[in-house]
């Protein structure tokens, strides 16, 4: 009886401890990871600004973009509470720890407070003009989660305004001033990638799938969707193209421009526009920049050397 009754327990301590860390390992899969690659647009301005010239500004950076990630997680729950029943009908996001059950309400509501909260903390322990702008950053997109994905346009206008918060976010830590034309790149950009990403929602899931699982997809066209991506990539290659050789540009960087960085621009968005339109590739930016074409990262890899070049080593 007693041999039972201690299996009985070894048992239950057992079952507790898995328990424990599945649900441990569905918090780490929540908080997204993967996504944490879009948040290396904040310690741009600390390249563009000259601020990685010494080891205390790559700390800073690290710490900013540490500090960023843990608030953009916290949001990722919160919006993955509001749309676990919608999620259930596409094809990927099902399996996320929400949708697929692995995962409870009253487990990921606290967790996803405690990182905001944790996160923003440590945004204005940083730097206080760092903490606003995470602030700012958290609030538009706990919005979002909660009524502002359902207006159409609107939407998509929001999710791209993540990007330039981002660098806004990054420069005030940094302590330069952010270049109103890297800005307008920025949010071209992330409108070029949201374009692609909708456009993928909308041919991959079937327009009445599609529909309910985002439910602003239904004022959605796709002859809409490709004028929006064409046009916002090659306004993003302009942009670029007309910031690299601007006079302060050149003034900025003693007399040197950034026009070798163009043609990676150029290939990037080139090879991406094939991604989507050959491949059909585009439903997850971060899956095609790491996985999907490794080009693409060797592109990005080599836009930022090249610039670092630039900036610090001529």
């Amino acid at each position: 009886m007693a041999a039972t009754a201690s299996g009985e327990t070894a048992s239950a301590e057992g079952s507790d401890a898995g328990g424990s860390l599945a649900v441990a390992g569905a918090l780490a899969a929540a908080m997204r990871p993967k996504q944490w690659i879009k948040n290396l647009v904040l310690p741009l301005p600390f390249l563009f600004g000259g601020a990685l010239g010494s080891a205390a500004g790559w700390i800073r950076a690290a710490e900013g973009l540490a500090a960023f990630s843990v608030i953009a997680s916290g949001i990722y729950v919160v919006n993955d509470i509001m749309d676990r029943e919608r999620d259930r009908a596409h094809p990927e996001k099902r399996h996320r720890p929400l949708a697929s059950g692995r995962l409870s309400v009253g487990t990921a509501a606290p967790f996803s407070a405690v990182l905001v909260a944790s996160g923003l903390a440590a945004a204005f322990l940083l730097r206080s003009e760092f903490g606003a702008w995470c602030a700012a950053y958290a609030a538009l997109m706990v919005a979002y989660s909660l009524v502002l994905k359902r207006i159409p346009f609107l939407e998509a206008l929001i999710v791209a305004a993540g990007m330039p918060l981002r660098a806004l976010a990054g420069a005030a830590l940094a302590a330069v001033w952010p270049s109103q034309f890297l800005l307008l790149c920025a949010y071209l950009l992330a409108l070029f990638l949201v374009a692609g990403k909708r456009q993928w929602e909308y041919h991959h899931i079937g327009e009445r799938t599609s529909a309910e699982h985002r439910p602003a997809l239904a004022a959605y066209r796709a002859e809409g969707l490709d004028y929006l991506f064409i046009v916002t990539g090659l306004s993003t290659v302009s942009a670029y193209s007309a910031y690299s050789v601007f006079p302060t540009t050149i003034a900025h960087y003693a007399g040197h421009s950034l026009a070798l960085t163009i043609p990676f621009v150029v290939l990037g968005l080139a090879r991406y526009v094939h991604l989507v339109y050959r491949r059909g590739g585009g439903g997850n930016p971060t899956q095609a920049l790491l996985v999907d074409d490794p080009w693409l990262l060797a592109v990005v890899l080599g836009w930022v050397v090249t610039a670092g070049w630039i900036i610090y080593g001529r």
